[in-house]
């Protein structure tokens, strides 16, 4: 059930991304500029159509938390390449060829290694005031930074993959809080949480990252360093902050190591191919 609903959460994101970029990607330079780019998108009807099916995501990943953990949803993202190239035919009219399927299926098999070698589990561990302080700053150093790197490119594939990566880091921070009122089964006690309420923070921006995101390049540039950043974050910050365990004899660990490998080989042959590092739309 952990594993069904994590792709659930991941074709939310995907079909709600695919909807949006194409939306953000038909305003011109003058209306995409700064705070202008989210007034202008709440002026498209199927922009909102794109947000309703997004916050599924979130939906689908709480429920995923409250029987799972970080080390085995966040990892389960990656899925979201694969509906997002099946999504890009038809919002973008374009044809993935052989290097973006095969970008896709290394993604997905770097995770089926990494998953069955690792076999993660166990967690429990409550947030504490000093672990959402740690996360706070340090995951807010990281956001700042990546986006001062960001826009010092010009638009294209590697300004959506860094400004992506930002949003990636928020998202794995509101994760992170999410999965802290998971197992919260009162609502008054959800609602007494900070957690909550950086969480809501947390994917605010990343939220508005994202836009920028997809407004410098092809979707798919950012969405290949969100799924990649993300999920390996995720596994961090689960293993670190709540207790999550994963396999470490010797042969488990050259497994994972083979697995991640896949999967970012995976995600570098995306970001780097014509149907990403190219806008068409229709």
């Amino acid at each position: 059930m952990t594993y069904f609903l994590a792709i659930c959460s991941a074709f939310c994101a995907a079909a709600g991304a695919a909807i949006q970029d194409r939306e953000i990607s038909s305003l011109n330079e003058g209306q995409a500029k700064g705070v202008r780019l989210l007034l202008n998108s709440l002026t498209k009807p199927w922009w909102w159509v794109g947000l309703i099916v997004m916050v599924g995501s979130p939906l689908f990943q709480y429920f995923a938390l409250r029987v799972g953990n970080l080390t085995q949803v966040q990892p389960m993202l990656t899925t979201e390449l694969l509906f997002l190239l099946g999504l890009v035919v038809v919002t973008h009219h374009q044809r993935p060829g052989f290097r973006e399927f095969g970008g896709a299926a290394l993604v997905v098999g770097g995770l089926v290694v990494f998953l069955v070698s690792a076999r993660p589990g166990g967690g429990g561990s409550s947030l504490t005031w000093h672990w959402i302080l740690v996360l706070t700053v340090v995951l807010g150093v990281l956001v700042t930074s990546l986006v001062m790197v960001g826009y010092r490119f010009q638009p294209g594939g590697a300004k959506a993959a860094v400004l992506g990566a930002a949003a990636a880091v928020c998202f794995a921070y509101q994760a992170a809080m999410t999965d802290a009122i998971a197992n919260e089964h009162r609502v008054v006690d959800v609602l007494r949480s900070p957690a909550l309420y950086l969480l809501m923070v947390g994917g605010s921006v990343g939220f508005l990252l994202f836009q920028q995101a997809m407004r410098a390049g092809h979707v798919a540039a950012s969405r290949a360093a969100m799924v990649t950043v993300d999920p390996l974050l995720s596994v961090v910050i689960g293993i670190v902050v709540f207790g999550d365990h994963m396999a470490h004899s010797p042969l488990a660990t050259i497994a994972e190591a083979l697995g991640l490998i896949l999967l970012l080989s995976g995600a570098k042959i995306l970001a780097s191919s014509s149907l990403i590092t190219q806008i068409n739309v229709d």
